[in-house]
């Protein structure tokens, strides 16, 4: 198989039957994705330490769980690729530099410290089943955003959390997302496409979310990123992959 489908918790993720992905690739999950799909993924990453432990406990008890991956076997690498600049950062990013306490004005370079010490499962997932080495790799139920976050009125941007399992055991309880990890997801999205050139990433959601979501644009510019819906994801494990046509920014 020359496909892997990294799955989100996003709560778009209920638009497609995932478990039709089962035997059409190598499958990716996060955090706790097992809760309602135990026998689904071949790997689930969880870098939060508290949501690693549960993964952990659950796959001790479990003899067919899947291969768990936590923050001491992630790819070790801090999202920045040779010769990048300050100036490549993202607007949004530089307002969460200087809240963790960095100088933006101070050097030309970024700062690998701004962007090591804080990975997301989602992102970690992605980055290690293009390190795998496989060609495709397929992103689905990223909502990233939040559920309204491209549903706003202007000038009023909702971080209100979509995870399908905010408020459970070792999620947030909090409301609003931190604002800055907009940025940071799809910054580390934007460098894991760069680090790896030759693997085909292809990015799946709903269509108004993409379509509204003005931030994509800026950050999927790789050659090796393509964007679909979850109609799309149909068609190409269907093996009708000639048939889909890909939206284009």
């Amino acid at each position: 198989m020359d496909t892997a489908f990294v799955i989100g918790n996003g709560e778009s993720r209920a638009i497609f039957p995932i478990e039709q992905l089962k035997g059409n690739g190598d499958i990716w999950g996060c955090n706790a994705i097992y809760r309602d799909y135990p026998k689904l993924c071949d790997n689930i990453v969880a870098v939060n330490p508290p949501m690693y432990e549960e993964l952990v406990q659950w796959h001790n008890n479990n003899k067919e769980s899947p291969k768990i991956w936590g923050p001491e076997n992630i790819v070790n690498w801090n999202y920045v690729m040779p010769g990048d600049k300050e100036s490549d950062i993202p607007s949004g990013l530089k307002l969460y530099r200087i809240w963790r306490g960095g100088d933006i004005k101070r050097s030309n370079k970024i700062r690998t410290l701004d962007f090591a010490d804080n990975r997301g499962s989602g992102c970690s997932a992605v980055l290690l089943a293009a390190d795998s080495g496989i060609k495709n790799v397929i992103i689905l139920a990223f909502d990233i955003l939040g559920a309204r976050q491209w549903e706003y009125d202007p000038g009023t941007q909702s971080r209100e959390q979509n995870n399908v399992y905010k408020n459970s055991q070792n999620y947030p309880s909090r409301i609003n997302m931190k604002a800055y990890l907009k940025y940071e997801w799809l910054f580390h999205l934007r460098q894991i496409f760069r680090r790896y050139p030759k693997t085909n990433f292809y990015f799946i959601n709903r269509r108004e979310y993409i379509e509204l979501n003005h931030f994509l644009r800026f950050y999927f510019d790789q050659p090796n990123i393509k964007v679909g819906i979850y109609a799309d994801l149909k068609r190409w494990i269907d093996g009708e992959r000639d048939k889909i046509n890909w939206i284009k920014y």
